[in-house]
């Protein structure tokens, strides 16, 4: 009976089970039961992906040797699209950060619960889905991306991060915002990569609230606000789906306090305003929140991550103005100077000089199909320099310090040695604002004295310092003083 099932993906290619059978019925005039027991008999090379989740339990069917063709991608985008919302939401967020997305962030940005809901699929059931299905795959520890075969504007490692730098930065500030009107309880806020959860979900901010009509006085139940944030481009009614799917799913929940569902946003279409307006949402643009200046603050940052090597290299005027004006805002950037930490080292770099340089360089790990990111490259005094940033407050330990020095460092000098045939002089550093525990500070010393085919050097926060000032960068001197204020 596969025969059947053979010739007609063969004509028309893949598709779900739904338009599979009826083209069953009627290319071989059989009724819908007869079309339907000829899929659930039909063997390889017929195959069928049961992960993904299709409306009326469909299925997507195939053939082998049409597994990863032109075809069957259009054809799996086309039915995730139409038949399979929850995916589709994902696929978006992907799309919409240029391809990756931060672990700690994702939920956030779909409509996936992250604890138990009846009747939907955890998010981390999804991402096995997606990851099974290689629809996306781990670009590295901490973030996720499309696969190669997916469609994607563009795929921008450095712009996405830059998306999710202002991200957070306005979810901060909104904080800030919603407790000094006395919105929420101070210091109650829970924002991005910080697991903002209400009602099983995951926000990009969630706060209790104590003021009427979320404060229920006869029962002296606070209530909550919850929002999330969509930015870098004008955001259509898909690109709010995310957000209107979830507070569809907990508006149906019994005893569910009274919250305030907010979603900031740059800017949207009159289609989705109206979609918003019709869900009684409060939609918050950035511009009318905070100002323009501010806007345009947000957008010189997502321009300068984006471009980060031709910038610092090419035209540094537009990093010490960013710099500069994140000094004068007097720490009210500082949950995002950790993140420019990587171009304050490259613009170091620049300012001792360098033949070439580069920013969060990703790079294909040799023999195999993971990929690793370089935060800084520098070629320069006939030597590439390979730059590891770390920006946390918090020692690094000798478990990181470990994988760094028996597995970042041999993969990406393969890699290296593969691209830099006559640079041989090679230098691996590990800039840690935190510094070192005493067993990673020992191991890195022991690696130090013992490496042989290439240098290790790596320095603290006071180390990190004396470079910026022999190199002259005050403004990033400035910054970390503000970033570690107590």
């Amino acid at each position: 009976m596969s025969g059947r099932a053979i010739k007609v993906l063969e004509k028309y290619g893949p598709m779900l089970s739904g338009e599979l059978a009826r083209r069953i019925e009627e290319d071989y005039g059989v009724s819908n039961t007869t079309a339907r027991q000829i899929l659930s008999r039909a063997k390889k090379p017929v195959n069928k992906i049961a992960t993904l989740s299709f409306t009326k339990n469909q299925k997507f069917f195939y053939l082998e040797s049409q597994y990863m063709k032109q075809k069957y991608a259009e054809s799996l985008m086309k039915a995730i699209e139409k038949d399979s919302m929850i995916n589709w939401i994902y696929i978006r967020a992907f799309q919409n950060q240029y391809g990756y997305v931060s672990k700690g962030i994702l939920p956030a940005l779909v409509a996936a619960p992250v604890k138990n809901v009846k009747g939907h699929k955890k998010h981390e059931r999804i991402i096995q889905d997606l990851l099974k299905c290689n629809i996306i795959e781990e670009a590295d520890e901490e973030h996720w991306k499309l696969c190669d075969w997916v469609p994607a504007a563009e795929m921008n490692a450095m712009r996405s991060t830059g998306i999710e730098v202002v991200k957070k930065q306005i979810v901060h500030d909104f904080a800030g915002w919603a407790r000094n009107i006395n919105m929420v309880g101070y210091d109650s806020a829970k924002t991005l990569f910080e697991e903002a959860e209400f009602a099983n979900f995951q926000w990009a901010f969630s706060a209790p609230s104590y003021v009427q009509p979320l404060y229920n006085m006869q029962l002296e139940k606070n209530g909550f606000v919850v929002a999330d944030v969509f930015y870098g481009k004008t955001a259509d009614v898909e690109d709010i789906r995310f957000f209107l799917d979830k507070i569809s799913i907990i508006r149906r929940f019994k005893k569910l306090p009274v919250f305030l569902p907010i979603l900031l946003v740059e800017s949207v279409t009159p289609e989705a305003l109206a979609e918003l307006k019709k869900q009684k949402v409060l939609i918050a643009l950035i511009r009318n929140l905070f100002d323009e200046k501010y806007t345009e603050l947000l957008a010189d940052i997502v321009n300068i991550f984006t471009h980060a090597s031709a910038i610092v290299s090419k035209n540094p005027t537009q990093i010490e103005k960013l710099f500069a004006e994140i000094a004068k805002a007097d720490g009210k950037f500082n949950d995002i100077v950790g993140d420019l930490f990587e171009l304050m080292v490259g613009y170091y770099y620049y300012r001792i000089g360098s033949s070439f340089l580069m920013i969060g360089r990703k790079i294909r790990i040799p023999d195999s199909e993971k990929t690793n990111e370089l935060d800084v490259l520098v070629q320069r005094e006939g030597k590439v320099i390979i730059v590891e940033c770390k920006a946390k407050h918090s020692m690094l330990d000798a478990k990181f310090v470990q994988t760094w020095l028996n597995k970042n460092i041999p993969q990406t000098r393969k890699w290296l040695l593969n691209q830099y045939t006559d640079y041989k002089n090679m230098e691996f550093q590990l800039w840690a604002l935190g510094g070192f525990t005493p067993e990673a500070e020992q191991l890195l010393k022991k690696a130090v004295d013992s490496a042989k085919k290439y240098k290790i050097e790596y320095l603290d926060r006071n180390q990190v310092m004396q470079r910026f000032r022999e190199g002259n960068v005050q403004h990033a001197i400035d910054l970390l003083n503000q970033y570690f204020r107590n």
